[in-house]
């Protein structure tokens, strides 16, 4: 289990990393690394949900929401006040009163939809925060309305078939509506929308389910059908990143993404010998995995406050990635473990499936 969670550790790292580069490198389609975030916090949050309601017939939804706060505010605070002293400095546009408006969005957890009712991407260096907002909003919905179907006994397959069928309709979104940029936004509303997101989370939603209470050894074919599926899912993340991008434009391959990182996931939380699996448990990968957070939330005012400070070129960039990633660590091991304390790696309860990532329930992270 605990090299389990060290290879989806290592999917947060290569996503993080692709933030990055798109932002300060200009990677083409490095932007794409938020979906991959995203189908794996489905995956993970149900899960969890999942194994509490085998482990204690019951889920404990206060207590649940309690672990998501501990995990991902105080990071978040920390963030807004130690930014505020160079908030003009950081704001879009050099104005204390939009610094004030991004930090107020950012810590109520609605910066995407500020951003689709303002016209305009307004938030600054606080940026990245939408995604946070678009994740939040899923956990007030999805957790009560997944245990509410658990205690009406709701039978497995159904459950799975309305999720698919909930995953493809707002994915559809994606396709469905207008593709093109905003004037304001510079993207397709869609990139912010809560209700096109939802369909990423929800094809991680439907990855938990498809494998919950599958434990035991799995017949060869299986196995082949899981393997043969990971390499599908690379060729269109690939294919997304590389070809659709380019001529389609910025929403497009966000569906394609999202089942292609489902199908890769599915490989990883069913096999730790999977060469992919392997890879991904190399150093630092799974180091950098778990401070990917705070990484992401500090990415963006650290690029903001090296290109203030004139730097260009190779020292901007060293001064980008040496300060995020000492971001990373100071924030995770001096602010967020102060608050939440991530529990020991044990054996997965009888019923449970081995693939499943009950281990990994207080690191689910945005």
């Amino acid at each position: 289990m605990r090299r389990q969670i060290d290879q989806l550790d290592g999917v947060r790292a290569l996503a993080v990393l692709a933030v990055m580069g798109f932002h300060d490198l200009k990677v083409p389609a490095g932007y794409l690394g938020v979906d991959v975030f995203f189908v794996l916090s489905g995956l993970l949050i149900t899960s969890i949900l999942l194994a509490e309601r085998d482990r204690r017939g019951r889920n404990d939804l206060r207590a649940f929401y309690a672990r998501r706060l501990r995990r991902l505010y105080p990071a978040l605070a920390a963030l807004l006040v130690l930014c505020s002293p160079f908030g003009s400095t950081l704001s879009q546009n050099g104005t204390w009163s939009e610094w004030w408006d991004a930090v107020l969005v950012s810590a109520t957890y609605v910066s995407n939809l500020a951003i689709l009712v303002d016209g305009t991407q307004f938030l600054g260096a606080l940026g990245p925060t939408w995604s946070l907002a678009v994740e939040m909003q899923f956990y007030l919905l999805w957790p009560p309305v997944l245990v509410w179907l658990l205690g009406r006994r709701v039978s497995h397959r159904a459950l799975t078939i309305g999720v698919a069928v909930a995953a493809l309709a707002c994915l559809s979104l994606f396709w469905l509506l207008p593709t093109g940029p905003d004037p304001g936004l510079a993207v397709a509303p869609t990139y912010f929308r809560p209700d096109s997101r939802f369909g990423e989370l929800l094809a991680g939603c439907l990855l938990a389910l498809l494998l919950h209470g599958r434990a035991g050894p799995r017949p060869r074919r299986v196995e082949l059908a899981l393997s043969a599926g990971a390499v599908v899912g690379l060729a269109a993340i690939l294919l997304a990143a590389w070809r659709l991008f380019p001529a389609y434009g910025t929403v497009v391959p966000m569906p394609v993404v999202a089942v292609g990182t489902a199908l890769v996931l599915a490989r990883l939380v069913t096999s730790d010998r999977a060469l992919l699996s392997r890879l991904l448990r190399l150093p630092p990968l799974p180091f950098i995995g778990r401070i990917s957070y705070p990484m992401y939330l500090w990415q963006f005012p650290i690029l903001a406050l090296t290109v203030s400070a004139g730097l260009t070129g190779a020292a901007q960039q060293w001064w980008f990635w040496a300060g995020t990633l000492a971001a990373g660590v100071i924030s995770t091991y001096a602010i967020e473990r102060r608050f939440w304390k991530p529990r020991s790696a044990r054996r997965p309860p009888s019923g449970q499936a081995a693939g499943e990532p009950l281990d990994a329930r207080d690191r689910a992270a945005a």
